[in-house]
C-alpha cells in the first residue's frame, strides 16, 4: 500500500513475496495481492485473461515513465482482449484501453465506443492515432468525448453553444485541446454570444485563450466580474490597468489572485509609506502569481518605508517586526542588511528560511549566498560549521541546496547526510556543480562502483555531470534506477537520454547475438520514445519494413533527427507509403515529413487543423514556406481568407507566408489570433512584417501598454531600433522570455539604463552573449542589476561567483 518505493527495495520485497509460493502457477494466482510491488515485476508469467485483468488493475497506480510498465500492460491487454466479449469485456480494461491499437478500436461498434469514451472520461490517455479513429463522432457528443478532444475536427465545435452553461464541462474539454481548436471553439461562440456573457461562463484554458480585443468588448468594470478566475498574463495586465490603476487602495482588495500578474512596479511605487505593510501582505497572498520583478519592487518599497521609520531598522529589528514581513519579500533583503541582522532574531529567521520558496528568487540573486551564510552563523553560533548536527542542517530548508562544496567540507560530521539530502534539490547553483560532483566522488567513491541503493540516493547529483553519466556501468539494474531518478527531475539532459538508449539497445543486442540480422525492433522503438534520435544511420537502414510501419507514429514524434537520419527514414517512407500518401499517413509521419523535399512538401495533404502537431519539428524557413503552400492548396485557402482560428492552427507555419501574404492577413482576425501568433519565432524579416501588421492593429509601439506587449510576444522582436527604444520602460518585464534572444544585438544596444533595469530578472537572464557584446559598461551594469534583482548598487561579491553572463 506504499504509494512509492525505490526500485531496489521494491525488487527485494517482490523476491520475498515470490518466495512465499512454491510454484509460478501459485504465484500467478496471487497477483491481485501484489499492490505496489506489481510495479517491480520484470517479466510477468503467462497469465490467463482473468489473471491478466487482475494484474492490470494492480498496475494502475504505477508510474508509466518506465517503459517496462507500458510493455507489460500492452501484453496483458492483449491477453484480456483475447477473451473479452462485448462492451462489458472492454470496460474491464479501464484506462488500459489506451493500449488498444487503432485497428482494435475500428473493430468496436461506433455506439459502444461512444459509450466507453463517455463513461471512462479523462482516465484514458489516448494516442493521436486512436483519437483520429474517433473523429467521425458527432459534435453533439462533445461533453461525452472530452477525453478525445484533441482529436476532434473543427466541424465538431458547431454545437458548442449547447453546452455553454456547463462551465466545468467546457473547462475539461478545452484542457485537452490544442490552441487552434480552442480558438475555433471561441470563434463559434463569439458568433452568437456577447463577450460579457462569455467572460462569465468561461474558465481555465478557454478563458485564457480569449483575445484581448474580446476582453475590451466585455466591458469589465469591477473585480466582482473577474475574481476566482484564472487569467493569462496579458489579460491580467489589461484587467489590472482597467480596474485597479485608478484605485490607490488596490492592495486592500481581497482575491486578486491571477490578476496579480498584471500589477506593475509603478502601481506598487504609488502606495503610500503608511500602507506598505498592507501592500506587502497583499502581493504575497498568492505568491504563485508574483513575478520576480514584482516581488523585487514590492520588497524595495517596503524596505525603504521601514527605514524611514528607523534608519537602522534591520540592524535593530525585533523578532515581532520580522514576523510581520512576509518570507517572500524578506528574501529580497540586500546582502549588507542580511549580514547586519542581529543574533536575537535567529529563531524567527530560521523559521522563515526553513519554509522559504526560492522559486521566485532570481537564480543569481546576491541575497541567496548572504542568507545561506547568515543561517549558518545562526546555527553554528559563530563560524564553526563542524559543530552542526543533522537537525541543524534540516533547518536550512531549501537553502541547503545553496551550500557551496567549500562550506560542505567544513561540515564533516554531517557531510554524508547533507549530500544525500541535496540529491532532492531541484536547483543547484551552476557555479557549484563541478566541485559538488567531485565532492560526492571523494565522499562515496566512484559512481561506477556504487550499489543500486547508493545510486538511488545520490544519482540525481551524478546526473548533473554529463561526463559522469556516460561513464556509468551497464549494470542490469541501472536502467530502472535511471527511469526512477528521471521521474523526479524537472529537467533532463541529452546525456541521460543517450545513456538510456545505450542501456536499452546494448541489453537487447546481447540477448540477440545469434539473431543479429535486425537490431532495431518495434519493442525497442516503443520503449525508447524520444530517445530514438540516437539510432545510427546504419541501424535505421537495417530496420525492417514491418517494424517501420508498426512504429511510424512513435518515430514521427521525434523532432530532432539529423539530415542523414531523415534521409534513411524518408527512404523507408517511399518504400512503404507511396505512391500516394493519405491525410491520415501525413499525420502519422509527424516530424518525419521534414525529410521530404520542398517540391514534395508542396504536394502533401496537410489538414490545417492538425498542423500544430508538427509545428515544433525543427523546420527551416524554406520548408515552412513549402508546407504553407501545400496546406494552402490542400485546404483551398489564401492568406486573405485566413480567419483567427486558421492563423492559430498554422502555428509556426505562419512564418511560411511571404511578405505580400502577411500584409494580406485580415486585421481583425490577426488581432484575435495574435496571442498565439506571438508565441512563434520567425526570422527577423518575417517578424518585421508581422510587426507592421501589429502597428496597424494596435498603433505605434510608443503607445503599447503592458497587456499588448505581453500579447504580442515574439512579434516585438520585429521592431526596429527607433521603435524598440521608444517602448515605455514599464513594459519591458512584460516582453515574453523567448522574445529577448530574437532581438538583434544592435537594436538591443539602443536601450537606456531604465529600460534594461525594467527587464526584470527573468528577461535579463535571457540576454545572449552576442547582445551583451554590443553593450557599454553602463548598460552591462544595469543588466547585471536586473538579472540579480538587486535593489541597490551593491556589486556581486566573490562568494557568489564570477559568471557575469550566467542564465537561469
Amino acid at each position: 500500500m506504499v504509494s512509492n518505493m525505490n526500485p531496489s527495495l521494491g525488487m527485494k520485497y517482490l523476491k520475498r513475496f515470490q518466495d512465499c509460493f512454491r510454484t509460478n502457477e501459485e504465484f500467478s494466482k496471487n497477483v491481485d495481492k501484489l499492490g505496489i510491488l506489481a510495479c517491480h515485476v520484470s517479466n510477468a508469467p503467462d497469465l490467463d485473461p482473468d489473471l491478466s485483468q487482475k494484474l492490470l488493475s494492480e498496475l494502475d497506480s504505477c508510474d508509466d515513465g518506465n517503459p517496462k510498465i507500458k510493455q507489460m500492460k500492452n501484453r496483458l491487454v492483449k491477453a484480456v482482449l483475447s477473451n473479452a466479449t462485448g462492451i462489458r469485456g472492454l470496460y474491464m480494461l479501464g484506462k488500459s484501453l489506451a493500449f488498444l491499437t487503432p485497428s482494435d478500436l475500428s473493430n468496436i461498434s461506433k455506439a459502444d465506443l461512444k459509450d466507453i469514451i463517455k463513461n471512462l472520461g479523462f482516465s484514458v490517455q489516448w494516442t493521436r492515432a486512436q483519437m483520429r479513429c474517433n473523429k467521425t463522432m458527432s459534435g453533439k457528443d462533445l461533453l461525452a468525448l472530452k477525453s478525445v478532444a484533441e482529436g476532434l475536427p473543427r466541424c465538431a465545435f458547431k454545437h458548442v453553444k449547447e453546452i455553454l452553461n456547463d462551465t466545468e464541462g467546457m473547462k475539461n474539454i478545452a484542457q485537452r485541446m490544442r490552441n487552434g481548436q480552442r480558438m475555433a471553439m471561441l470563434q463559434e461562440l463569439l458568433g452568437d454570444v456577447a463577450p460579457s456573457l462569455l467572460v462569465q461562463k468561461l474558465s481555465g484554458c478557454l478563458l485564457g485563450s480569449l483575445p484581448l480585443s474580446m476582453l475590451v468588448e466585455a466591458n469589465i468594470v469591477s473585480l466582482d466580474q473577474v475574481e476566482d478566475k484564472t487569467w493569462s498574463r496579458s489579460q491580467a495586465a489589461f484587467l489590472a490597468k482597467k480596474i485597479l490603476n485608478g484605485n490607490k487602495f488596490w492592495y486592500r482588495v481581497k482575491k486578486l489572485r491571477s490578476v496579480m500578474q498584471g500589477i506593475t512596479c509603478e502601481m506598487i511605487d504609488d502606495v503610500s509609506d503608511s500602507d506598505t505593510g498592507d501592500m506587502g501582505q497583499a502581493v504575497t497572498e498568492d505568491p504563485q502569481w508574483l513575478s520576480k520583478r514584482q516581488a523585487g519592487c514590492a520588497a524595495r518599497k517596503l524596505f525603504a518605508s521601514l527605514e524611514k521609520e528607523r534608519a537602522d531598522y534591520f540592524k535593530t529589528i525585533t523578532e515581532e517586526e520580522m514576523k510581520t514581513i512576509s518570507t517572500c519579500l524578506l528574501l529580497r533583503l540586500p546582502p549588507s542588511k542580511v549580514e547586519d541582522l542581529p543574533d536575537s532574531v535567529c529563531p524567527t529567521l530560521l523559521d522563515k528560511i526553513e519554509e522559504a520558496d526560492l522559486s521566485s528568487l532570481p537564480q543569481r540573486s546576491l541575497s541567496r549566498p548572504a542568507f545561506t551564510e547568515r543561517a549558518l552563523r545562526c546555527l553554528a553560533n559563530g563560524t564553526d560549521l563542524s559543530m552542526l548536527t543533522e537537525e541543524d542542517v534540516s533547518r536550512l530548508g531549501p537553502f541547503l541546496c545553496e551550500l557551496s562544496p567549500a562550506q560542505l567540507k567544513l561540515m564533516a560530521p554531517v557531510l554524508n547526510s547533507s549530500l544525500i539530502a541535496m540529491a532532492s534539490c531541484q536547483q543547484i547553483p551552476r557555479r557549484h556543480v563541478a566541485d559538488l560532483v567531485q565532492l560526492v566522488n571523494e565522499t562515496f567513491g566512484d559512481p561506477s562502483n556504487w550499489s543500486a541503493e547508493t545510486m538511488e540516493e545520490l544519482g540525481a547529483l551524478v546526473l548533473l555531470d554529463d561526463n559522469k553519466i556516460s561513464t556509468l556501468p551497464n549494470k542490469p539494474w541501472l536502467k530502472d534506477v535511471l527511469y526512477f531518478l528521471k521521474s523526479k527531475l524537472k529537467h533532463t539532459s541529452k546525456a541521460l537520454g543517450k545513456k538510456i538508449f545505450d542501456l536499452t539497445t546494448t541489453a537487447s543486442n546481447a540477448a540477440r547475438k545469434k539473431r543479429a540480422a535486425e537490431q532495431v525492433t518495434a519493442e525497442m522503438i516503443e520503449e525508447l520514445g524520444m530517445n530514438n534520435v540516437y539510432w545510427s544511420v546504419e541501424q535505421l537502414d537495417g530496420m525492417s519494413d514491418q517494424t517501420f510501419l508498426a512504429t511510424v507514429e512513435t518515430l514521427g514524434d521525434v523532432p530532432d533527427y539529423n539530415a542523414d537520419q531523415l534521409a534513411v527514414l524518408k527512404n523507408k517512407t517511399d518504400k512503404n507509403l507511396v505512391p500516394e500518401i493519405t491525410e491520415s499517413e501525413v499525420k502519422q509521419l509527424g516530424c518525419l515529413t521534414r525529410g521530404f523535399s520542398s517540391e514534395e512538401l508542396e504536394t502533401l495533404p496537410f489538414p490545417l487543423d492538425t498542423l500544430e502537431e508538427t509545428a515544433n519539428c525543427g523546420w527551416n524557413e524554406s520548408q515552412m514556406e513549402s508546407v504553407w503552400k501545400g496546406a494552402s492548396k490542400y485546404n483551398n485557402l489564401t492568406a486573405k481568407q485566413l480567419k483567427a482560428a486558421d492563423m492559430v492552427m498554422l502555428s509556426r507555419f505562419i512564418c511560411g507566408l511571404d511578405s505580400t501574404e502577411i500584409r494580406q492577413l485580415g486585421i481583425d482576425a490577426f488581432k484575435d489570433a495574435v496571442g498565439s501568433v506571438g508565441s512563434v519565432a520567425c526570422s527577423y524579416s518575417k517578424s518585421q512584417e508581422l510587426k507592421r501588421l501589429a502597428v496597424s492593429a494596435f498603433g505605434n509601439p510608443n503607445s503599447w501598454d503592458e497587456a499588448q506587449v505581453s500579447e504580442l510576444g515574439n512579434i516585438a522582436a520585429g521592431l526596429d531600433a527607433t521603435e524598440f527604444a521608444s517602448l515605455n520602460s514599464s513594459v519591458f518585464s512584460f516582453i515574453s522570455k523567448p522574445c529577448i534572444a530574437l532581438i538583434p544585438p544592435h537594436i538591443f544596444a539602443g536601450l537606456n539604463v531604465d529600460q534594461l533595469l525594467s527587464l526584470g530578472p527573468d528577461n535579463a537572464a535571457m540576454v545572449t552573449s552576442g547582445q551583451q557584446a554590443e553593450m557599454t559598461d553602463e548598460q552591462l551594469a544595469a543588466l547585471e542589476r536586473a538579472a540579480t534583482g538587486s535593489t541597490d548598487q551593491e556589486q556581486r561579491t566573490d562568494h557568489s561567483g564570477k559568471n557575469k553572463h550566467g542564465h537561469c
